[in-house]
């Protein structure tokens, strides 16, 4: 089962924000929104297979398939007595989207910050399992202080290099505190290239959308407003400033963003 922290709000609320992190993370990377959040409602912040405390057997393919009924699995105490409304990041997102089509719980909003439906040219998906995998050998082969020097110089993250010393100081220690052989698992068992292709998919999400992207990340751009004119109620925030990490490049908008799109969706009910 999946580890996760459940954060109680300080009110009565029956709103519950499920976040789910990226790639090389693990919950904490939510940890300076809690307070904000939990003052309006309640948050369940999740470890993901390979992140964290999580302790996903090894002994199982950790696809999406697996991941999902583990969601599943997690979310069924909450399922009768909160509304839920699903967040992911990146890598996160991805999830995030599986399961808003193949879960079994029911969710309020389905909240997607830089991530994308998956690669849909079977070559560029082919070509990025092999990626995946070149990534996951240097994890074992060369470490984790390696791959994570490599990681952070991705052209993705270079809106991050103006942060504060301290932030990019935290970031760094939440990925060197990874397990850099259930990284390399998580790569191999679920990495981008291994998403099934849910582009002709998601024209089936029922549940009302938010899309969160930063007006610096170019290549989530175009896939942010692509999945906007195919998910059938969509909001699309572009966050001025920003690069892939909105939540953290931009932690008050992405708290207004969050909170307002939640509270919409309650008012519509």
């Amino acid at each position: 089962m999946l580890h996760y922290k459940f954060h109680q709000a300080t009110n009565n609320s029956k709103d519950l924000l499920v976040l789910l992190h990226g790639f090389i993370s693990d919950q904490s990377t939510f940890d300076e929104h809690i307070k904000t959040f939990t003052d309006e409602i309640n948050v369940l912040t999740i470890d993901l297979p390979g992140h964290g405390l999580d302790q996903s057997s090894e002994n199982h393919t950790w696809d999406f398939e697996f991941i999902c009924q583990s969601l599943d699995d997690a979310l069924t105490s909450f399922k009768s007595s909160y509304r839920i409304f699903l967040h992911g990041y990146s890598m996160g997102g991805r999830i995030a989207l599986y399961y808003a089509l193949h879960g079994t719980h029911h969710l309020d909003g389905l909240i997607l910050e830089s991530s994308s439906p998956g690669i849909a040219d079977e070559d560029d998906r082919i070509e990025r399992i092999q990626i995946d995998q070149a990534r996951a050998k240097v994890l074992e082969i060369a470490g984790l202080e390696i791959f994570v020097n490599d990681w952070e110089k991705l052209p993705l993250f270079q809106s991050q290099y103006s942060l504060s010393t301290e932030i990019k100081q935290k970031i760094r220690r939440m990925r060197l505190q990874q397990n850099p052989m259930r990284l390399a698992k998580a790569l191999r068992d679920y990495g981008t290239g291994h998403m099934p292709n849910l582009w002709p998919k998601i024209a089936n999400i029922t549940v009302p959308t938010c899309i969160i992207v930063g007006s610096l990340d170019e290549k989530f751009i175009k896939t942010a407003y692509n999945m906007c004119d195919l998910i059938p109620e969509t909001r699309l925030y572009e966050v001025n400033g920003s690069g892939h990490t909105v939540h953290v490049e931009e932690m008050t908008e992405f708290d207004k963003i969050v909170l307002g799109f939640i509270f919409k969706e309650e008012q519509n009910d």
